[in-house]
């Protein structure tokens, strides 16, 4: 019930609901007067019925009353010819008259019988219009009696006298109101009314349709603008409307969008400072790690390895024992050698703006494909071999490495697809294009960004970029970044090296 309930009203917008309204009201006000038209028929039908019957009753007593009144019994079927015979010739509106023959069958007399329709009567109503207008007259009956208490008289009673003197019946009238006329000529107004009032009950309901386009389109436009400013357009300006409150909502919304911008612009300023000390301080930690750290465990292996080469030289438990323990250092100083190189890779990848940015993509891919060995991690770069720039360069290497990060630990991906594009828009200009696509979990709606993946659209942001992740209809989720490499170059040419390497992705 709640999802019909849903799809007919809550899911629609106000414009088409107030018009459901409005045709519902509309309806409803049509079925009254329809109710109302029938009612005013039948009972003007019903009038119009008795006062025909009341007319044909007046019309057959001037008919009776014009016969011979001497009459015979003998006589008594020339009386009913002749009463016939003057009956034949009335032409009278909505009723029918008929006379009992001698089998006691009714015989139509007025109208005359096959008597084809006038021509300036209007054609007949439908059948269930008919049934629904005609109102219930009883049909008349008038005995036409050969009275012997007045010798010979020919009289009229409308119904028969059971108790009385003795009569000899000379005929039996029958007059019945007959509604299709005046049915017809009811159909016929409503047939032309009908339309009409249709056409204008039409234009009424696109007009209101309109109108109300007209002043609800800038509610549209205010639900757009906010959108955007969802997704981060803070540039987003409304024109205002003609109405005022709309007007005074759109003013309302242009100032928010204003104040949103500059708190925005100053909060990714502040963003960047931060992400620049981080920056500032990963560079620090990797030449220390580089230049202290490298050449420090080198010395200690030199050292080990020469102690237990001494150490083999000498005979006896404590040359073997001293063995084993420059054995374990060597060990532990190789271990670390190896993390002090994925650290510094991590904290600063030393190829950066040397080597071609496929080069440094495909680097980070192949060791992730090390660390994570039950991963498949397949990529696809096509960037020319060309050099792009630091800031561009640093920007795609933390996003790959964010990108797969996030699938192995936060999606479970057992299958991870990198695909780098340079590509060429019909306009001329170069962007390039990063999509990462996995087999995981996928990504709630409602999920709210981490560090690292609001790090990175900050960083993409940075470069004029546009950063879109979602859930794919299969499964996974599916990353896209696009950075237009000449407005790219340009920022960074404008700003200090350091602004386009202080959002760091974690």
């Amino acid at each position: 019930m709640a999802s019909i309930l849903n799809a007919i009203w809550y899911d629609r917008t106000i414009r088409i609901q107030l018009m459901i309204v409005i045709g519902v009201i509309n309806i409803i006000a049509l079925a009254v007067i329809g109710i109302i038209f029938v009612a005013n028929a039948r009972e003007a039908t019903k009038v119009e019925m008795e006062a025909s019957v009341e007319l044909a009753k007046n019309f057959v007593r001037v008919a009776i009353q014009s016969l011979s009144p001497d009459v015979r019994p003998a006589d008594l079927s020339k009386k009913v010819n002749q009463l016939s015979s003057r009956l034949r010739i009335g032409k009278l509106r909505h009723v029918r008259i008929y006379m009992a023959d001698a089998s006691g069958d009714l015989v139509q007399l007025s109208p005359a019988p096959n008597t084809s329709r006038a021509p300036d009567l209007p054609p007949p109503a439908p059948h269930w219009f008919e049934a629904l207008i005609a109102p219930e007259v009883a049909p008349q009956t008038v005995n036409v009696v050969l009275s012997n208490r007045i010798a010979g008289s020919v009289v009229m009673i409308e119904m028969p006298a059971i108790d009385g003197p003795r009569i000899w019946d000379l005929g039996t009238v029958v007059i019945a109101g007959e509604p299709s006329d005046e049915i017809a000529e009811v159909w016929a107004d409503l047939s032309s009314l009908g339309p009409v009032v249709g056409v204008i009950d039409l234009l009424v309901l696109a007009t209101l349709y309109v109108v109300l386009g007209r002043l609800l389109d800038p509610m549209a436009n205010v639900a757009g603008g906010l959108s955007r400013l969802e997704d981060g357009d803070y540039g987003t300006r409304l024109t205002p409307p003609r109405v005022k409150e709309l007007s005074d909502m759109t003013s309302s919304f242009n100032r928010l969008a204003e104040t949103l911008g500059r708190t925005r612009a100053e909060n990714g300023r502040l963003y960047g400072q931060v992400l620049t000390i981080q920056e500032d301080e990963r560079r620090e930690i990797a030449n220390e790690l580089h230049d202290e750290a490298s050449p420090c465990l080198f010395g200690i292996m030199a050292n080990a390895m020469s102690a237990q080469r001494l150490a083999k030289e000498q005979r006896g438990a404590p040359a073997a024992e001293i063995d084993e323990h420059m054995t374990e250092i060597l060990t532990i100083t190789n271990r670390l050698k190896q993390m002090n190189r994925v650290m510094l890779k991590k904290l600063r990848p030393v190829a950066v703006g040397h080597v071609a940015l496929s080069e440094l993509a495909r680097d980070l891919i192949s060791e992730m494909q090390r660390r994570y060995v039950d991963v498949d991690i397949t990529c696809s770069l096509r960037t020319r071999g060309e050099r792009y720039g630091e800031a561009i360069d640093l920007t795609i290497y933390r996003c790959i490495q964010e990108g797969v990060t996030n699938a192995i630990r936060h999606g479970g991906a057992s299958a991870i697809r990198v695909d780098l594009f340079d590509k060429r828009l019909k306009r001329g200009a170069r962007v390039l294009q990063l999509l990462i696509q996995d087999d995981g979990r996928g990504l709630s709606p409602n999920t709210p960004l981490g560090f690292g993946l609001t790090a990175m659209r900050e960083r993409v942001r940075a470069l004029s970029g546009s950063w879109d992740i979602q859930s794919v209809s299969s499964k996974g989720t599916l990353l896209e970044i696009v950075i237009p490499i000449t407005a790219a170059r340009a920022k960074a040419r404008a700003s200090a090296p350091a602004t386009f390497e202080d959002i760091e992705v974690s």
